[in-house]
């Protein structure tokens, strides 16, 4: 009862109008981007030049509030730039065509509307899920249909997903895919997805994705860190929590392909409820057998020694949660050595990781958010 009167619920009614006039507005440019041909063009006897559309300016609740850089704001207007940039240059050579000069198709493209894969750095695009399962009880992998051709992201990167819900709804959250195999052999994109209750919405949300669902991706978005800084100490230690996995293996992987890291000393730490979630094991202990400065050390904290399953495959598995003594067992006292780390999960694990390491004598440390 009332509420058609209800400020909040008018408000959230002109919230989804004006989305579904976005999408509509996005939907209506695609179309005509990919059904007609712009630049300079011979029609008949004529020639013209059309100019494609504009980059549409996002609205300003479609930046996530999470300090991404760039921001979907900054990219509209990089976008804007190269679009003018790009016209200006496509009136110049129509003039050129009406002073007698040929149409020289390669003279200019049009960078704005050359494709990029199934990524869009201004808008949400639409991904869909090829495989999901359960990785015990407190997570979830997310397989998206896509490959290394189509999906790219560089060291540091992540994507925005957009979750929208019956009650009209939407939250967007960044999240980090780990380029690896599928069970099909081919390199795609995983997500790694903590579950936090009935009570957390984007949990609500990923319980209820399946194979075929398609979910709204925006990206790549480049993180402020420098992923490599690590890498210019003697050792470095990468302590990974829930989520914090990916951005911990994108590293990883980073140190795996270059040569100049792959004898450095390298220790992780990487903190999982249980067996089931932790996820990536198997490809860390893989890297340990072309990098043999590569510990990996992993920390289970809702699993007892009695009832785990096989971990011959691991390099070494405690039970329990990680404290300042057991993180010390792993890594060592580093007071006399040049030592960097990288810490990421939730803020309480990077606040208490991060103590514990610069009592160990780790003095740059860097913390990402999971």
């Amino acid at each position: 009862m009332g509420g058609a009167t209800n400020p909040a619920v008018a408000a959230l009614l002109e919230e989804i109008a004006r989305a579904k006039l976005r999408a509509e507005e996005r939907r209506r440019a695609a179309a005509e981007a990919a059904t007609i041909q712009y630049g300079v063009i011979r029609e008949g006897d004529s020639v013209i030049l059309r100019l494609p559309p504009a980059p549409l300016k996002p609205a300003d609740d479609d930046c996530c509030k999470s300090g991404c850089t760039p921001c979907i704001l900054d990219s509209y207007q990089d976008r804007l730039h190269a679009y003018n940039e790009d016209a200006q240059a496509l009136r110049a050579q129509y003039e050129r065509v009406l002073s007698g000069a040929p149409i020289d198709a390669s003279e200019h493209h049009i960078r704005h509307a050359l494709p990029g894969g199934l990524l869009e750095p201004l808008q949400f695009s639409g991904i869909s899920v090829m495989h999901t399962h359960m990785l015990g009880g407190y997570a979830r992998l997310v397989v998206l249909e896509a490959s290394a051709s189509n999906f790219v992201l560089a060291l540091g990167e992540h994507v925005q997903i957009r979750a929208t819900f019956s009650d009209g709804a939407r939250i967007t959250r960044p999240y980090t895919p780990v380029m690896t195999e599928a069970p099909d052999g081919v390199v795609r994109p995983h997500l790694f997805v903590r579950l936090y209750g009935e009570d957390h919405r984007m949990s609500e949300f990923w319980s209820g994705v399946a194979t075929g669902h398609r979910l709204a991706v925006r990206g790549p978005v480049a993180t402020q860190e420098n992923m490599t800084r690590a890498f210019a100490f003697d050792v470095c230690v990468l302590a990974a929590a829930g989520s914090g996995i990916a951005p911990i293996f994108q590293v990883l992987q980073f140190a795996h392909v270059n040569s100049a890291y792959r004898n450095r000393r390298i220790v992780v730490v990487h903190c999982a409820r249980d067996h089931a979630s932790l996820w990536l094991s198997q490809e860390i202990t893989k890297f340990s057998k072309e990098m043999p400065g590569l510990e990996y050390h992993a920390f289970l904290s809702n699993e007892l020694a009695t009832n785990s399953a096989t971990s011959s495959s691991l390099l070494e598995v405690k039970f329990g949660r990680l404290s300042a003594d057991l993180l010390l067992q792993a890594v060592g006292l580093l007071t006399d050595t040049r030592c960097a780390a990288m810490v990421c999960g939730p803020e309480t694990f990077n606040r208490d990781v991060s103590m514990w390491l610069r009592t160990a004598g780790v003095s740059a440390i860097q913390t990402l958010g999971a």
